[in-house]
Formats: structure tokens, C-alpha cells, sequence
């Protein structure tokens, strides 16, 4: 979620100076989607495979496609790469990136070695790092505007953004086979603080703004820390997987909508100082707040289908679509009321709340593995090439105008498009390592146009990098 569709608002344009961002800023795609350089060399079209040991995130039905057990251990580096524009001011004309790598993924799979209800079964115990809050970027913004006694007011505002943190689960799993072409399964999802990740983020906004008006110059410095610590809920991830033809798997996966808790802390400084510049007295003013309290943070659900055809030994193609409703991620202060985490909306105020319209995922890849011509050649050595494209959806407002007409115009709730292209290489070796890596981009232009709220006329150009690299062991 990047959300990227989040909005920063920039008041004090026109209504006296303020920062806020409580939207939530995720650092790649906001669709759920599962791990593994594997799948992602392949744009993440897995679902109607999942017959690897990361098969639990993507759908859980195909582990008992498993004969052995397996572990598996997934290292990642996101990369964000923004361009910033706006109409009319050239100050807002910025380059941006953010940087992380992480302990994407970990598993461990293990087939029963005995029948449950006369059926082949499996069980699996895994970690992953579902969602990366890193950020930051710094922005400059002049203003200047006539008062209603004909003198000039100009006005100076430079903001800091920072973010990190992160989201991850501990997810057992179970698939039991109901006949040698269908299977279910299901993964518990336990969104914990653990040794591999503290599940919590922080968000810092810096505000310094100069204004002069004559015979008067002010400054003032504000700074909004956010926290949230110790985030905890439970899903599920349910998935069925159906080999209903000769060469043809279709799968499917839903995630189910849930709410966490987490501590919560805002600490917002203000200061305000103004300068004389002919004839008066100067003064100094400062004002703090300290907020703490528990907050719940609604994640929607999400449906993806997968169809794949295996050609043959060599050449398996595979499409993946993914629906998510966003109108069901918010947070819950400790009064009561629901705000979007896509643009910090009042949920619970009917005539201005944005009603997003569903985001949908494509995604369609294809694997092709190095099969010796001759059947008696040994395999110690067995390499295999991956690549895919999709489009990627984000949900938006549909707004921008900036801050003016923002509290009446609710919008029209449009996503933003990103498309994308994948490539993968893999190297099976003596039939007990297997080594994969993957490179992701994903790509937009002008999108984002309701993120920083107050600038009219501003994009972006957005760049996302993604390298996999993952180790299966077969036992």
C-alpha cells in the first residue's frame, strides 16, 4: 500500500500552518502477495502453482504437492526512486529515494509421513516480513500572495518526511489432500513482535516555515512524531487448489480482513518566532503536545485467482488477478473514530469520505527449465529461466486540486496504475540446493497526485526496484 495514494497535507498555505501525514506509507505494492525469489522472477503469477516451500504465502493448498521436507530462507533489497513535479513551482522539481534490505522470508515444510482422514497432508511453520514502512524525502515550497491592504506576503516552507518500521507474521500452515487433484489449506497469520522483527513503525514530520510580510519576518519550526509499537492481530490466508485437466492448475487464495492493535504516541513541538525588521519589538512563543493511546488498524481482505498450464517438462506459463477493497484499511483512534489510511479521512462522515474504488492486480509469468536432451545426462546441475509483466493498481482519492476544495470534493476514488516486468534465474544443484534470484521494476508516471495536499498540480514519477534471492534445501 504504498499507500503512495496517502496524502501529506501542507495547510497554512492558506489557513495558518500545519503538517499531518497518519496516512500509512508502504514501501512497495500495496497488494498482498506472497515471498520468494521463485515466484517473483515469475511477476508473482504463483498462485496456481505454490509447490514450493513458500507455497503458505501464496496459497497454502499446494503444499502437499511437497514430497520431502523443505526449508527455504528469502534476503531482499527494495529500492524507491521518486521524482516530484508541480505546476507553476519549480522549487517542488525533486529527485527521492529510500533504501532496505531485510529477512524477507523463512520456512520450514513438512509433509506428514502418515495419512489424516486416509488423505496426504501438510504442515508448515513460516516467517514473513509482509509489509516495509521505509520512507523519506524533503520538500521546498514558495508561496507568495497579495493581502487585502495590497502588501506582499511571502512565504518559505521546507518539509521532512521520515519513516521506517515494518510488518511482519508468524504463520503456521496445514494443506490436506481431498483427491489426487484437489487440495485445501489454510495459514494462521500471527502479526507479533518477535527477535526477527518489533512490528512497529515511526513517522517524523518536519515543518519549517518563513514568512515575510513587512515590516514583520516569523519562523516557525513544528515537528510531528508518530509511533506505533508492539502491532498484534490474526488472519487467515485459505487457499484450494484444483488440477482440473490434463496440464491446467487453478488456484485460488483469499486473505481475510482483520483488525490489530497497537500502541500508539504522537508528540507534536511548535514554535514561533518573529523578527522585527523596522521599529518592533521581537517575541518567541512555543506550545507541545503529548498524545498516547491504543489504536486499532483495519486491513481489508483480498482475493487472488491463478491459472497456470504446464507445457511440458521444460515450460510452465502462469496469470494471477488480485482484488483488493481499501474502503476497509483504517485506524481507530481512542475515540472512536474511524480514519482512512489512505488519505486520512473521517470514515464515519459520510458526505465528505472518499469511496475508493477496488484495486486489481495482473500478473502473468512463465518458467523454463534447462532439461538435458539426453534422458541419461546427470542432473547435478539444472538452471532455469523465469520472467513475467503486470500491472499493479494503488488505491487513490482521484483528487488533485491540493488542499483547496479537498474538505468538499470527497473524489472520485480512481486508482493509480503501475506496471511492471520481472526476471529470474535459478540453479537446482544435485537435487538438494536449490538457488534463486530475482530483479522486479515497477513503474509509474503522474501518479500520486493527492500525496502532498496543498501543492496544486503536483505528481510524481515512481520507480521501484526489487532484488530476491532465496535458497530452498531439500532434506
Amino acid at each position: 500500500m504504498t499507500v503512495y495514494g496517502a496524502g501529506l497535507l501542507i495547510a497554512g498555505l492558506w489557513l495558518g500552518v500545519s503538517a499531518t501525514a497518519q496516512e500509512l506509507e508502504i514501501a512497495i505494492s500495496p497488494t498482498p502477495v506472497g515471498s520468494g525469489a521463485r515466484a517473483a522472477g515469475m511477476a508473482d503469477a504463483f498462485v496456481a502453482i505454490a509447490d514450493d516451500a513458500t507455497a503458505a504465502s501464496w496459497n497454502p493448498a499446494g503444499l502437499v504437492q511437497l514430497e520431502k521436507p523443505e526449508f527455504s530462507i528469502v534476503g531482499s533489497y527494495n529500492g524507491v526512486f521518486e521524482s516530484f513535479e508541480a505546476d507553476y513551482h519549480d522549487e517542488v522539481e525533486s529527485d527521492h529515494q529510500a533504501h532496505n534490505f531485510d529477512l524477507n522470508y523463512a520456512s520450514f515444510v513438512y509433509p506428514l509421513p502418515f495419512l489424516v482422514f486416509g488423505r496426504n497432508a501438510s504442515l508448515a511453520l513460516n516467517y514473513q516480513r509482509k509489509y516495509d514502512f521505509s520512507r523519506d524525502f524533503t520538500l521546498d515550497y514558495t508561496l507568495a500572495s497579495a493581502t487585502s491592504r495590497g502588501r506582499l506576503l511571502t512565504r518559505l516552507l521546507t518539509m521532512e518526511f521520515e519513516q521506517d518500521g515494518g510488518l511482519s507474521t508468524i504463520t503456521p500452515a496445514f494443506a490436506l489432500e481431498i483427491t489426487h487433484r484437489f487440495s485445501i489449506g489454510a495459514s494462521l497469520n500471527l502479526w507479533r513482535s518477535s527477535f526477527l522483527s518489533e512490528n512497529s513503525w515511526n513517522q517524523t514530520i518536519r515543518l519549517d516555515e518563513i514568512d515575510m510580510l513587512w515590516p514583520m519576518l516569523s519562523v516557525l519550526n513544528r515537528e510531528t512524531k508518530e509511533k506505533y509499537r508492539d502491532f498484534s492481530g490474526d488472519n487467515l490466508t485459505l487457499g484450494v487448489l484444483w488440477n482440473f485437466a490434463d496440464k491446467w492448475n487453478f488456484g485460488a487464495r483469499y486473505d481475510t480482513a482483520f483488525t490489530g492493535e497497537a500502541d500508539y504516541r504522537r508528540i507534536e513541538t511548535r514554535t514561533t518566532s518573529v523578527f522585527p525588521l523596522a521599529g518592533f519589538r521581537g517575541s518567541l512563543t512555543g506550545a507541545a503536545r503529548d498524545v498516547r493511546e491504543k489504536r486499532h488498524v483495519r486491513f481489508p481482505d483480498s482475493l487472488a485467482l491463478g491459472l497456470a498450464y504446464r507445457a511440458n517438462d521444460r515450460l510452465t506459463v502462469s496469470a494471477d488477478v488480485t482484488r483488493t477493497d481499501w474502503n476497509d484499511f483504517y485506524v481507530k483512534d481512542g475515540n472512536g473514530q474511524r480514519y482512512s489510511l489512505v488519505d486520512f479521512g473521517n470514515r464515519n462522515t459520510r458526505w465528505t469520505r472518499t469511496h475508493f474504488d477496488p484495486t486489481y492486480t495482473a500478473r502473468l509469468g512463465f518458467e523454463y527449465v534447462f532439461v538435458p536432451e539426453q534422458p541419461d545426462e546427470e542432473l547435478n546441475r539444472l538452471w532455469t529461466l523465469r520472467g513475467g509483466v503486470f500491472y499493479d493498481e494503488e488505491p487513490a482519492t482521484g483528487k488533485s486540486e491540493g488542499f483547496k476544495g479537498w474538505v468538499r470534493d470527497a473524489g472520485s476514488g480512481d486508482p493509480d496504475g503501475f506496471y511492471g516486468v520481472a526476471a529470474g534465474l535459478g540453479l537446482l544443484a544435485h537435487h538438494r540446493v536449490n538457488i534463486d534470484l530475482a530483479y522486479q521494476l515497477r513503474y509509474a508516471e503522474n501518479v500520486n497526485r493527492d500525496f502532498i495536499r496543498g501543492v496544486r498540480g503536483f505528481r510524481e514519477d515512481v520507480a521501484q526496484h526489487r532484488v530476491l534471492l532465496s535458497t530452498v534445501v531439500y532434506f
